[in-house]
């Protein structure tokens, strides 16, 4: 129940780090301020889908149950956030989160994978530098650097994008096939340096051990 909970109040912040980005014009200020959402989860210790996914390749099988859980709180917490916004003057973000959320659903689903593949490297970037950085500064500069990265790049945070889903009410049997297109290229992509470091036995990144 703990890290069940722990992963509502992840997708929660993910949202508000959302909600920034809709609402700045300026993209470099917006991805830079998303990284508010890290930010949170990090400071208090809370659980999200792409950053856990990264402990996977140095845990136990069973350690996938525990994937599937933050998953499943990470839903409740940005689905929850956006429909609430739809109540509230936020409301003014659903147009542009429309078009934000039809350009994701244009795009083929290879093509989705790839973008979802590069953003979990880039969480995992994120993960690992927050990890065993030791100096503050770096420590916080590797929470916002790979973020503002994969916004910018247009990646694809399956986390992030049930939240401006949710938002634009624009769920259908095809948005929620892409959602787990995204969730499974974001585990593939976060999964990629600590099984490099576990063929080249980098001490640095085999260390990432929940």
């Amino acid at each position: 129940m703990k890290t069940f909970i722990k992963a509502i109040m992840a997708g929660i912040a993910i949202s508000i780090g959302g909600t920034i980005y809709l609402t700045l014009e300026n993209h470099i200020a917006g991805s830079f301020l998303f990284s508010i959402g890290l930010f949170t989860i990090y400071t208090f210790g809370l659980n999200l889908y792409t950053g856990k996914v990264c402990y996977i390749p140095n845990e136990k099988p069973k350690f996938l149950l525990t994937i599937l859980i933050v998953l499943l709180g990470n839903a409740v917490g940005t689905v929850g956030m956006g429909y609430l916004y739809r109540g509230t003057k936020q409301v003014k973000l659903v147009e542009h989160t429309s078009e934000l959320v039809q350009l994701k659903l244009s795009d083929t689903i290879f093509s989705t994978f790839i973008m979802a593949v590069s953003c979990g490297l880039m969480m995992c970037i994120a993960v690992i530098g927050f990890q065993t950085i030791k100096d503050s500064v770096g420590k916080h500069l590797a929470l916002i650097l790979p973020i503002m990265v994969f916004i910018l790049s247009g990646y694809e945070h399956s986390i992030a994008d049930m939240f401006y889903f949710s938002l634009a009410n624009a769920w259908s049997g095809k948005a929620f096939i892409y959602i787990i297109v995204i969730a499974i290229g974001n585990m593939a992509g976060g999964c990629l340096l600590p099984i490099a470091s576990r063929v080249l036995d980098h001490d640095k990144l085999g260390c990432l051990r929940e």
